[in-house]
């Protein structure tokens, strides 16, 4: 058996599939890409996988793509240690927390990705025609880049209204601790669900925007504490994995944008 995980070390997607594999305990290879390198945009990845995104599964020379249905092939693959409900119900109510993670928190991080967490350094080390080359090649998010400017990223409008999403992430996962009664987001056994938001959450935490959270939502504070906690989560963070240590100079991490949160309450608060 042969099992690659084509991945980039900071992409969120890359990371769910990694705290699975970790969580698992089972043996892959390490197809490391370096996303300034765009090998993900070459002919012979685009092959492999045509959405041209991180991560991509190769198991015994099939590709498996996009980061949901990964974690739910790895689920049906290796069974000896299980990382969904077996109850229908409560399977039911995780595979709608997956897909609301897909349509909601993981297109809004990369506004905040791009715009703090030291992308747009590089995009302005590049030349107009490279990043329009660049992104022309993009088979699913042209339109995302066509929505900022690759100098000065994003707007305090659209900076907002990232936040006004992952906002109802946290209403969320606060309803799902109750509901299910914690200590994870199904219950009692930590799931595919949690391994889903965790890298958005850490993400967050690590640009400095966990003012989001901090005074309103205690359960998602505590179940960060929590997932972090983990062994497997240490394992599937290496070193690097976060953007506060390929940027240092940025100086990221706990409470570095707090100004910015602030003043979106603010607003919040004001608008309501």
């Amino acid at each position: 058996m042969t099992l690659e995980l084509y991945n980039f070390s900071q992409s969120t997607c890359s990371l769910k599939v990694r705290l699975q594999l970790a969580e698992k305990n089972i043996d892959w290879i390490d197809k490391r890409l370096v996303s300034s390198d765009n090998e993900h945009l070459s002919d012979w990845y685009l092959k492999l996988n045509p959405n041209g995104v991180v991560p991509l599964l190769m198991h015994n020379g099939k590709p498996i793509y996009e980061s949901a249905a990964i974690l739910e092939y790895l689920e049906d693959k290796f069974t000896e240690k299980k990382f969904r409900p077996v109850d229908p119900y409560l399977c039911s109510q995780l595979r709608a927390w997956l897909i609301f993670v897909d349509v909601w928190p993981a297109p809004a991080i990369r506004t905040p990705s791009f715009h703090f967490g030291g992308l747009l350094e590089k995009f302005k080390k590049m030349s107009d025609e490279k990043f329009n080359e660049l992104k022309e090649k993009r088979p699913l998010k042209k339109e995302f880049y066509n929505s900022f400017d690759k100098n000065l990223g994003f707007s305090e409008k659209d900076l907002f209204t990232s936040f006004s999403i992952l906002d109802r992430t946290f209403v969320r996962m606060e309803y799902l601790l109750r509901e299910f009664g914690g200590p994870w987001l199904m219950g009692k056994d930590y799931t595919i669900g949690d391994m889903a938001i965790l890298p958005t959450i850490d993400r967050i935490e690590d640009l400095g925007l966990d003012d989001l959270w901090n005074e309103r939502f205690e359960g998602v504070k505590q179940w960060l504490q929590k997932a972090q906690a983990r062994p497997a989560t240490k394992v599937a963070f290496y070193e690097n994995s976060r953007l506060s240590e390929q940027f240092p100079k940025l100086n990221l991490g706990k409470g570095a944008n707090s100004a910015i949160v602030k003043k979106y309450l603010e607003t919040e608060a004001f608008s309501k």
